[in-house]
């Protein structure tokens, strides 16, 4: 059997040309099916030693997003869990040269997260903790620590921050930026006090992960937290007698 390799960046331009006509198209039935076919050779392309070549295929990868989110958010099955695949496949060839991409596609990552068909949800999972393995976690953590979602995609995003944690690969940037301990804490104390139980235990998870990861800071943390629970009880008590 005779496989294909993408050794030149003239030959991986003329072919990600011919796959931007394909990906482009305005979804509808007559479409579905040439989208779908681009889809698939882009995928290829990645495979193949496309991704060996960053400085190109991320620029066009940014010119194509908006299809492409399309494409993962369509209803039709055929092109939505291609095109999340796709992805999980790009950030596995660029692997932290994925990083500018990251928030092209995480928005709507969470979102077909909580759809209510397993099909959707299924690879939208597998792609995230793929993103998660895949790329610095650093990049990541700002956009799963936006919180003020629907319950289901905060559940899906504590779940993100705590695979997050839980990651090997990458906890030396992690542990040494005060910025993302900062980011933690304000995750700790929007997902313990969350209203649906299954966030509550995600977030208590996730302070003992960053207890792990910043011993020196968790006192602090805790005295800061006790009394701003204490001026709150106080607030709202107040408030009660006027």
């Amino acid at each position: 059997m005779v496989y294909r390799v993408i050794c030149f960046p003239s030959a991986l331009r003329a072919e990600l040309e011919d796959i931007r006509s394909k990906v482009s198209l305005p979804e509808s039935e007559g479409s579905c099916d040439t989208i779908e076919q681009g889809i698939a050779q882009l995928t290829e392309c990645f495979n193949i030693g496309g991704c060996k070549f960053p400085a190109i295929m991320l620029p066009y990868i940014r010119s194509i997003s908006k299809p492409l989110n399309l494409a993962m958010s369509s209803e039709r099955s055929k092109l939505s869990c291609p095109t999340i695949d796709l992805i999980t496949a790009l950030s596995a060839g660029l692997g932290s040269s994925f990083k500018p991409l990251i928030s092209l596609f995480i928005p709507t990552l969470l979102v077909l997260c909580t759809r209510s068909k397993t099909v959707f949800t299924r690879p939208a999972n597998r792609c995230l903790f793929a993103l998660i393995h895949n790329t610095p976690v650093q990049s990541l953590l700002p956009y799963l620590g936006e919180l003020d979602k629907s319950a289901s995609t905060r559940l899906v995003a504590a779940e993100g921050i705590l695979a997050c944690l839980n990651s090997t690969s990458h906890k030396p940037p992690i542990i040494e930026n005060n910025t993302r301990a900062h980011l933690l804490e304000d995750v700790i104390k929007l997902t313990t006090c969350d209203p649906n139980v299954d966030v509550r235990r995600a977030g208590r998870e996730i302070f003992e992960a960053y207890k792990t990861l910043f011993p020196k800071r968790v006192a602090r943390f805790v005295t800061a937290v006790s009394t701003y629970e204490t001026m709150s009880h106080m607030d709202h008590s107040g408030s009660s007698h006027h």
